[in-house]
């Protein structure tokens, strides 16, 4: 269930062994003269291996010391759990604590967090024995505000040892040490209990097994890329991803055992990232999401959400259904405070107060209810630039005063921001951590990452609110959707399938793409595709598939090579051409899926399938060949609609204003309705650069606007639902402004570049 704070948590993380005693003194009443009311300490830095570097023999002393000054501040503190950094000396006593990769490499100590194996029993020993004693410690000291459980479980991006660093899609392909293999096996025999059924379900040729033993089941080494055995990848990545929800939930169980007031949480981060190598892929975000009090996420915008401002809202979309299907409240734990990252050639991007400001904003609007920064002050000794709201010396920055401006606009409005939520999303994207796993032990992560990107962008540039669903909560009252949109699906269940017939036949529409359920629960091909049945649904069955590899322009072509269109020889220019037009979509100017379309076709990407069609099945687009392109079936109350080719994918490649515009004309044909209507002047500007949300609270009404850009811009806002609205104010400000009744509440306002704004409707 959700939980509700007394007051809107806001601060950040501080670490006080890396700063003076005396300096502690002034930085936490600067903290509460900021109107920050939270820290963030002992979770990764400066925590259990700083207080107890002997087992048994732990140093309370700075955590003491500062537990009792955030109680004279006014100022609570969520308390880390340890379990991420666990003390050296464990080694000693336990020798295989090292997780393994696949290549044998133990993960180095003394580098990055996360380096001991979560199945190992020591862990489970120590991690209780410790979150025992810090009850003991502070569980009833008023300074307490909750418990953090580890530091971002599962994300592993610098695994060592020398091949990992020179193959870095191996580094979370963990854990391999002796105790994992024996819990793989015993989980794999919980699941087939017949071995002559696992060897049926493991099938592979060439390279496949028959086993006579369950003793000589090892965790899978080779990903299916390799050649190696697709099911039995699978299965060991729902292992790991399993072992990291027990390994969290054995710690919130600890921690309610004894303490059922303070509330347990976990930070994670996005499982598709830009850096597809450093993805995150030991966790199953759903599963993790329901099995502590409240879930946290991580972010860290930086230079590559400026350069797609949707990426980072993206982010935040996907922490809160996360939160929201787990009816879970969510808190951002971890925001980035500051020049981050690149070590001596850094820092990658230099956090500015303005970027404080949008990034708070953003939290707001995605229905945060917690904000702390990482960090306060930054570490000497760790010259990486990982940002800070005051310098080196302790000195309040334009960041903080710019965090500080934010908070006080929380804190003088605080019953709305902790109860209020984000507009109802007509539209989500359906995820599932199976689909990515195969995806990435194929080597074609990369296609998903570009569907559910190509998605997104699409509807955010064009103003609608999505989020993310997974199959277990289709049914439920969260997964309210009218349109649910499936980006590369390759691995469907049949149970999973049959859920998304359900919620057709009650009236939603499902949007799938080229290549739909061409695997089952196993990792098979379906023998007729979409598969699960799919065909009935869609009223279509495969007959052909064909790639055409669109071929990127080459950026050093000299002028009169020789060569062809791009410095390409002929023939590859002819198959450019063929590409080209074999992918192409005719747009059809009476049809209201084209509505506002000017150009004579929209691109398709990569696959193009062919289909059979039931009778009662209606072509609603077809390519430039007459062959269909987009197809409908309405089934029960709902509707079923499937492109056969990559529009999703095509968005993001040709970054076609027409591609986006299909997918905004299709949610309207569903139904689907923006909850805040912006526009400009330069309409492509206000598409690509400003952010807009709207929270809820009964009557009361908050649009909450980000310009991510570099140009002062004048917008026209409307809110549909907002009848009767006379008046608003701009709460960071204090600034009214005039409202009008025209079609809903209308209102001009001019945004600075980047700068953001509150709006409070009235």
């Amino acid at each position: 269930m959700k939980i509700r704070t007394s007051y809107f948590p806001r601060g950040s993380s501080y670490y006080p062994p890396f700063h003076s005693p005396e300096d502690w003194v002034r930085d936490t009443a600067n903290m509460a003269s900021g109107d920050m009311n939270v820290i963030r300490t002992a979770e990764l830095l400066a925590t259990w291996d700083y207080i107890e570097p002997e087992r048994g023999k732990p140093d309370w002393s700075w955590l003491d010391r500062i537990f009792d000054l955030s109680a004279e501040n006014g100022i609570q503190i969520l308390l880390g759990t340890g379990s991420s950094c666990p003390p050296i000396w464990m080694v000693d006593d336990y020798p295989d604590l090292q997780a393994v990769s696949r290549e044998g490499t133990k993960f180095p100590t003394n580098s990055y967090w996360g380096w001991a194996c979560v199945n190992n029993p020591g862990m489970d020993i120590e991690v209780s024995r410790f979150i025992n004693l810090l009850i003991d410690r502070f569980g009833t000291h008023p300074a307490l505000f909750g418990w953090q459980i580890d530091n971002e479980p599962g994300h592993h991006p610098a695994f060592g040892g020398e091949a990992e660093r020179l193959a870095p899609k191996t580094n979370a392909y963990f854990c391999y040490c002796d105790r994992c293999a024996q819990l793989f096996r015993e989980w794999v025999q919980a699941k087939y209990v017949d071995i002559n059924v696992l060897n049926d379900a493991w099938a592979w040729d060439p390279t496949h097994h028959r086993y006579h033993d369950w003793r000589q089941i090892t965790p899978p080494r080779s990903l299916p890329a390799e050649w190696g055995n697709a099911s039995a990848w699978l299965d060991f990545r729902r292992f790991v991803r399993d072992s990291f929800t027990k390994y969290v939930k054995r710690q919130h169980d600890v921690i309610k055992a004894r303490d059922q007031i303070h509330p347990t949480s976990t930070n994670l981060v996005t499982p598709l990232r830009y850096e597809l190598e450093v993805n995150w892929r030991g966790i199953d975000h759903w599963a993790v999401g329901g099995v502590v009090d409240v879930i946290g996420y991580d972010m860290y915008p930086q230079k590559s959400f400026k350069i797609d401002p949707a990426h980072s809202s993206w982010f935040m979309d996907w922490a809160y259904s996360v939160a929201r299907h787990n009816n879970r409240t969510l808190w951002m734990p971890e925001l980035e405070s500051g020049p981050v990252g690149g070590f001596s050639a850094g820092p990658l991007h230099t956090t500015r107060p303005g970027d404080i400001k949008r990034h708070m904003l953003s939290c707001l609007g995605h229905g945060a209810k917690m904000i702390l920064f990482q960090g306060y002050r930054e570490w000497n000794c760790i010259p990486l630039h990982w940002g800070a709201l005051v310098d080196l010396d302790g000195d309040p920055t334009g960041r903080y005063y710019a965090a500080a401006n934010v908070n006080r606009v929380i804190k003088e409005n605080e019953d709305f921001f902790l109860d209020a939520l984000p507009a109802k999303a007509g539209a989500a994207i359906y995820f599932t951590h199976d689909n990515a796993s195969v995806l990435d032990g194929q080597s074609n992560e990369s296609f998903l990452y570009g569907a559910v990107h190509g998605i997104y962008n699409a509807l955010w540039y064009e103003g609608f609110n999505i989020e993310f669903v997974a199959p277990q909560f289709l049914g439920s009252t969260t997964a309210d959707y009218d349109v649910i949109f499936l980006p590369f699906l390759m691995h469907l269940p049949q149970a999973d399938a049959d859920k998304l017939s359900d919620f057709v036949e009650r009236g939603g529409t499902v949007v799938g793409f080229a290549k739909l359920g061409h695997l089952d629960e196993k990792g098979w091909s379906w023998n007729r595709r979409p598969g699960a049945g799919l065909t009935s649904l869609f009223g279509a069955r495969e007959t052909y598939i064909e790639v055409f590899d669109r071929m990127a322009r080459a950026e050093n072509d000299a002028p009169g090579s020789g060569m062809g269109m791009w410095g390409r020889p002929t023939d590859e220019v002819d198959e450019f051409v063929e590409s080209e037009r074999a992918l192409a979509v005719q747009v059809d100017p009476t049809s209201p899926l084209f509505e506002g379309i000017e150009s004579d076709t929209v691109q398709g990407y990569w696959h193009r399938q062919t289909f059979e069609l039931q009778d009662d099945v209606e072509v609603l687009a077809r390519f430039v060949d007459g062959a269909p392109a987009i197809i409908r079936r309405r089934h029960g109350l709902g509707q079923a609609i499937l492109m056969a080719t990559h529009l999703d994918i095509a968005v993001v490649q040709h970054d076609d204003p027409a591609t986006r515009t299909l997918f905004a004309n299709l949610l309207t044909m569903c139904g689907v309705q923006r909850p805040v209507i912006v526009t400009g002047a330069d309409s492509a500007y206000v598409a690509r650069r400003v952010d807009a949300h709207l929270l809820e609270l009964g009557s009361q009404l908050a649009v909450i606007i980000n310009n991510e850009g570099e140009t002062d811009v004048e917008l026209t806002v409307t809110v549909p639902r907002a009848t009767g609205m006379e008046s608003a104010i701009e709460l960071l400000s204090g600034t009214p402004i005039t409202v009008t009744a025209d079609g809903g509440a209308k209102f001009t306002i001019t945004l600075q570049a980047a700068d953001g704004v509150i709006v409070m409707l009235t």
